[in-house]
């Protein structure tokens, strides 16, 4: 009797632990997800549509989810996700401008759709590169594993000293502390802010530190304490090359030589043409500036002039479209205010920028640039303490702490 309970007691044992070893069927997710990104031109509301969903509740859910996120800044390649299920109901959209910030409108047990905001965590981090321009700066960067969007405000720092289409040559030093955005994982999300930076040439050899003064605002500024931020750009659009500068020249059209009171930047049609320094626009329409030839009606052609402070005012020819701004609009150095065409008496697709003081014309590529405003006297100690932090980098050559 004692070898038949223990017999049935081993083949209980052995069919309890036949059935944990049994695999547990995965629960199916009875739901079907639609993802999409939008096309140029196309609204967030014409893609959902355009997926065969209920006309009435698509409209319901982007106007809610509009109040969340302005869907007029929506761009290509923006991606959006439905949720429905099998009878094509919708019971969650979720629509991703970028990589952090993901916006949801969800459909409740009640049926009521309520919105949620899912922001990821980001750590920023500080690292320390440095290296010299073989081919450019860009291609120097990059080897350096610098990101592009890094590289570009490396370059709007420095733009008011150094032209970097023509400046740059082979032996000049760049050196960074930057900062990047980077996930749980480890992965680069997105670039952060440069807090310090250093260019070398045989001319230039200039730090730039951010600080933020007590007026929360934030500039570049050596270690004296003077902004590195100057009243006019040193040009005003990413251009190919110069096709004329500022003096006497033939001109190829009137057939005379006559005195050119600017710069011609050749570019490529359509290329944004920036303000060059704060002021207000004076003057948005066709404009003369030379005589006209065959009876056909000359000059700079499609033009916005500004007028800025202490009597100086800019002028920008032969553009193709204007901007947003009209002639009263207050514009800010960098807003675009024009594209690069060739209207007027022109060649070519081109850009002419003439710098007028007391409206006598300048030379831009001569002009005394003044820097914008100095650390306050009474900042002098916070910003010194400040850069000596920065400087620790330099010196260390590693990558700091993460920042929370």
């Amino acid at each position: 009797m004692r070898k038949v309970v223990i017999s049935i007691f081993v083949l209980l044992l052995l069919l309890a632990c036949s059935k944990s070893n049994e695999e547990i069927p995965e629960e199916i997710d009875p739901f079907i997800y639609k993802t999409g990104v939008l096309e140029e031109g196309e609204t967030l509301a014409n893609a959902l549509l355009d997926e065969g969903l209920d006309n009435a509740l698509v409209y319901k859910l982007v106007n809610k989810l509009d109040t969340l996120y302005n869907l007029r800044r929506a761009h290509p390649n923006d991606s959006f996700t439905v949720k429905i299920d099998s009878l094509n109901i919708i019971h969650e959209l979720s629509f991703k401008p970028d990589q952090i910030h993901n916006y949801r409108i969800i459909r409740d047990t009640s049926n009521v759709f309520y919105s949620q905001i899912d922001t990821l965590k980001l750590v920023r981090e500080i690292f320390v590169s440095e290296g010299e321009i073989v081919s450019s700066l860009w291609q120097g960067m990059s080897d350096e594993g610098i990101d592009a969007a890094t590289i570009v405000m490396f370059t709007q720092i420095f733009q008011w000293d150094i032209d970097f289409f023509i400046d740059p040559q082979k032996g000049d030093k760049f050196h960074i502390v930057y900062e990047k955005n980077i996930d749980s994982d480890g992965n680069f999300v997105k670039a952060g802010n440069i807090l310090t930076a250093k260019y070398s040439s045989k001319s230039y050899n200039e730090f730039a530190y951010r600080y933020t003064n007590k007026k929360n605002e934030t500039r570049y500024y050596d270690n004296k304490g003077i902004c590195i931020q100057k009243a006019f750009l040193k040009s005003p659009l990413n251009y190919r090359r110069i096709s004329s500068y500022f003096g006497s020249r033939y001109h190829p059209i009137t057939k005379k030589t006559r005195f050119h009171n600017g710069v011609d930047y050749a570019a490529s049609y359509g290329t944004p043409v920036e303000a060059s320094s704060d002021g207000t626009i004076i003057h948005r329409g066709w404009k003369g500036g030379h005589p006209t030839v065959n009876g056909q009606k000359g000059g700079y052609g499609k033009t916005i002039i500004i007028r800025h402070g202490n009597g100086y005012k800019t002028l920008y020819g032969h553009l193709s479209s204007y901007g947003k701004y009209k002639v009263g609009s207050r514009v800010k150095q960098h807003d675009v205010i024009g594209y690069v065409g060739s209207t007027g008496l022109s060649t070519g697709n081109h850009l002419h920028y003439t710098i007028y003081h007391y409206n006598k014309p300048i030379n831009p590529l001569r002009l005394k640039n003044v820097s914008g405003p100095p650390v306050p006297k009474n900042e002098m100690d916070k910003f010194l303490s400040s850069i000596a932090r920065l400087q620790r980098y330099f010196i260390s050559g590693s990558t700091a702490d993460s920042v929370n």
